[in-house]
């Protein structure tokens, strides 16, 4: 995990979908945020791996072994660590002779990374968190080695074209020297120099001081001033100079670098600018470099906040530079960025085009949607598809495979931006058996699932366009069946047809500030299913949990009043607003006064997860509550007698407090019988009616 906001992406290889539950509760507990996918055969796990995983769980499969999951890691070449989880059965006897035949001598001798008992959870979180540092550890290199190769090539660069007189000295002669540094020597190539004491370039008169100069710098490692001197040139001529010296390395080697400046034609401010934009220009094409992409891209996303606008982000990947360098040298390959770097400045000329490494390209493109920048790409590819690059006598062509990020105010940081159009492009290569010649555009819809940004996204998306699905489950009245009441579920539908439920998508809400304006567009869009309802079926009440920031929010009242008006008016009490028993002991005061102003307006109000404190009681003292919905932990197990005597005090002391109760989660006849004999009004549960897109009761 990059960093200590994200989830731990786990793949888990298991025949029993029930583990991702205890997973998913085991690591909460340890404080690891976990999203959890579950596989069990060989075609899952070859479309899991095109997303990305942190640690892959190994206890059984269907028609897969560990051995595969290790070939298939291997052949993707990826790193990702495996633990495997061994039965109880399986003898971990540290001190037992190891052999070839030992299950750990061959998963370790396999790559795999931890070999553990299924009975030890403890030592499987510990195992976790090892893996999970060491592979940020391996990322963070695999960074820092890109930025050192980097870094390398742009002061190869910097040298290669910079107007400052650059030498490098070992021992005080030349190893490497500049072009500039030539010319201003009067020297007409490398070869004469190289060699040659730095002493040869100074005056006689200069000569004791240049040493005593040199001395102080290798005793201190510190150049505290410039020294000025007279340099001696090839032809024997003179000029006044200014050096300056420092540590550097030439081909790994540690050594002296001198910058050498003829004070007649100093102009810092000049060389400034000029260094600048030598530093952000790519040689080859002459379009900005990756630091440049870099600035541009935060500046990008800054304006995306600010202004209100939305961009693209586009990478460019040529798709078959390894055939052409292969087939064609260097020249073939740089031929082939060339001509890639031309159509994309002529595509788009409005926009701004960067070499970001060897062969892959950004472009940051201005006021632009989904659909207009997609159709922009593809043209693109087209285009470069039919393009012929001549190489000699020989005709070559490419392909380029293009991944498309929206950048808009709610989008992630640069790096997470970069990310996704790098894994965008990737895609193209995955969804075409490796040739790539296409497009793909970033949709956190498809990666809401392993992303909290991604999912921010697509909340945000789904409240401003209606994407969300409610669904209504039946709440069973032992009473009084005359007027059917349903509790209202909210469900994000995803892009590969799946459905996320609330306890994924709550917290990222909680943690973006979005739950205010999801329970009013739940609420909303409640009340005008309920009014359609009305009309075929009087009586029809809706249960709709709401957050805490509604519990505190004392404008909602105003509304909820409007909207009952709005489906025909208070009199049947038509809904019931639930608040979680956590959030009314956190917020009292405000809870109090808020719930009395909820029952003014002809609502009625339910505590949910109610027994889940110590004080759950007292809550009834302080509160108007109609109805309290007992908490999971007595209900979901009714075999256990403890639980039932449980659920059978709560429900006498609720009722003698003058509010209902409500019995949820039953799932089974067993749970049925016993909910029944409990003097709860309401029952609610899969054994009775699952939820579904429509209110129909089937008591």
């Amino acid at each position: 995990m990059s960093r200590k906001s994200e989830s731990l992406r786990l793949l888990v290889v298991d025949e029993s979908p029930a583990i991702a539950d205890e997973l998913t509760d085991l690591l909460k507990t340890q404080g690891i945020p976990t999203r959890i996918q579950i596989l069990d055969d060989r075609e899952e796990l070859e479309k899991a791996f095109r997303h990305t995983w942190d640690i892959i769980l190994f206890i059984s499969g269907y028609d897969i072994s560990y051995e595969d999951v290790m070939r298939q890691i291997q052949s993707h070449g990826l790193d990702l660590p495996v633990i495997l989880l061994l039965s109880d059965h399986t003898s971990f006897d540290l001190n037992q002779k190891e052999s070839a035949n030992s299950p750990f001598f061959k998963a370790y001798t396999l790559g795999v990374s931890d070999v553990l008992p299924t009975s030890r959870p403890l030592l499987l979180i510990q195992s976790i968190r090892r893996e999970l540092r060491n592979l940020e550890h391996r990322r963070n290199e695999r960074n820092l080695e890109l930025l050192l190769g980097d870094a390398e090539r742009r002061s190869q660069l910097f040298l290669k074209n910079s107007k400052t007189a650059v030498s490098y000295i070992d021992e005080g002669v030349h190893i490497f020297a500049n072009e500039s540094y030539l010319e201003l020597f009067g020297y007409e190539s490398l070869d004469e120099l190289i060699g040659m004491p730095v002493i040869d370039l100074v005056d006689s008169k200069d000569l004791m001081e240049f040493k005593d100069f040199l001395k102080v710098y290798t005793k201190t490692g510190r150049n505290v001033a410039d020294f000025n001197f007279c340099g001696v040139c090839a032809d024997g001529s003179r000029f006044e100079a200014t050096l300056q010296i420092g540590p550097a390395s030439f081909e790994g080697e540690p050594c002296i670098q001198m910058i050498i400046q003829h004070q007649a034609k100093a102009n810092t401010q000049l060389l400034e600018a000029q260094l600048a934009a030598i530093e952000r220009l790519d040689g080859l094409t002459n379009l900005g470099n990756r630091r440049a992409f870099e600035e541009a891209l935060e500046a990008t996303r800054d304006n995306a906040i600010k202004f209100k606008q939305q961009y693209a982000l586009l990478f460019t990947s040529i798709d078959n530079i390894g055939q052409i360098s292969a087939s064609t040298g260097l020249a073939g390959s740089d031929a082939t960025v060339q001509k890639v770097a031309e159509i994309l400045s002529s595509q788009f000329s409005n926009a701004q085009n960067y070499r970001f490494g060897d062969s892959t390209f950004a472009t940051l493109v201005p006021n632009t949607s989904p659909e207009s920048i997609s159709a922009y790409a593809q043209a693109t590819t087209e285009q470069i598809s039919k393009s012929l690059i001549s190489i000699g006598n020989r005709t070559i062509q490419t392909t380029v495979s293009i991944g498309i990020a929206m950048i808009s105010e709610t989008s992630p940081n640069a790096t997470e931006l970069l990310s996704r159009a790098f894994n965008s492009a990737d895609k193209v290569k995955l969804q075409n058996h490796g040739i790539g010649n296409g497009i793909n555009l970033y949709n956190p819809a498809e990666n809401a699932s392993q992303s909290d940004q991604a999912l921010r996204e697509l909340l945000e998306e789904a409240l401003e366009k209606g994407n969300f699905k409610l669904m209504f489950q039946s709440i069973y009245d032992t009473r009084n069946d005359a007027n059917p009441l349903f509790e209202v579920y909210a469900r994000l539908p995803l892009a590969d047809g799946k459905i996320m439920q609330p306890d994924e998508f709550m917290p990222v809400a909680h943690r973006y500030g979005m739950e205010s304006r999801l329970d009013r567009w739940i609420l909303l869009n409640a009340c005008k299913r309920l009014k359609g309802q009305l009309a075929a079926h009087p009586g029809t009440r809706l249960l709709i949990n709401l957050s805490s920031d509604s519990l505190q929010d004392t404008s909602l009242p105003l509304l909820v009043s409007k909207l009952t008006t709005a489906i025909g008016g208070a009199e049947n009490k038509p809904l019931i607003l639930q608040f979680n028993e956590s959030d009314a002991t956190n917020y009292l005061k405000l809870a109090r006064d808020n719930i009395h102003a909820f029952r003014e307006k002809g609502c009625q109000v339910s505590i949910n997860n109610f027994g889940s404190s110590m004080n759950s009681m007292s809550l009834l003292n302080h509160l108007e509550i109609d109805l309290v919905k007992i908490d999971k932990s007595f209900v979901q197990d009714l075999s256990n007698e403890e639980n039932v005597q449980a659920v059978k005090k709560i429900t006498a002391n609720v009722t003698s407090h003058g509010s209902q109760v409500m019995i949820a989660y039953i799932e089974n006849p067993t749970a049925m019988s016993k909910a029944w004999s409990m003097g709860a009004r309401y029952l609610q549960g899969y054994y009775l009616q699952m939820p579904s897109e429509d209110m129909v009761f089937e008591g």
